[in-house]
């Protein structure tokens, strides 16, 4: 009689790296976005020049280059940063109070950000990130970008209808 062996199983290794024949997305930005991008941008170079490399502005602005540079181009469409509802077919990284919203395109290996936002996340507020977000989207300010990145919204606005008659 042999006796089991204790403790975990091995796991089976994992690769390291995509192959090679993988190139991440390119990335484009909203002028909102990279408005905002500019200004953390700034705000942490000023930090910098002032010697205080424990800013807050520099930390923020190297999550966001991160993000922009490599999280997202990488994997933009993973579930796990999909939307629901009303916003489904678009994606969100959030750490923290950073909310980083975008379009992919699988077809064209593209990546738009929509909207990068710091705002305090408070459901039914009027700066929540996401009721700012929606009233972007119903205003039809990113209605050509999403032709043109063939994303189809979960529901089509209607703005003649009061907030609160739009349908469910």
């Amino acid at each position: 009689m042999s006796a089991k062996p204790k403790g975990r199983k091995a796991r089976k290794p994992t690769q390291a790296s995509a192959p090679s024949s993988f190139s991440p997305y390119e990335v484009d930005m909203t002028a909102t976005a990279e408005a905002v991008y500019t200004e953390l941008h700034r705000k942490a170079k000023e930090a910098e020049n002032q010697g205080n490399y424990s800013s807050t502005h520099i930390t923020t602005f190297e999550m966001i280059r991160d993000a922009v540079k490599r999280l997202i181009p990488n994997d933009p469409i993973n579930k796990s940063h999909a939307l629901r509802g009303d916003l489904s077919n678009i994606f969100r990284l959030r750490k923290g109070r950073l909310r980083i919203c975008w379009i992919a395109s699988s077809k064209m290996r593209r990546v738009c950000i929509l909207l990068i936002s710091e705002s305090l996340r408070k459901e039914g507020d009027s700066n929540d990130p996401y009721v700012v977000f929606q009233n972007m989207i119903d205003s039809g300010t990113f209605d050509s970008l999403f032709a043109d990145f063939g994303v189809r919204m979960a529901r089509l606005r209607n703005p003649t209808l009061a907030p609160s008659t739009k349908p469910h």
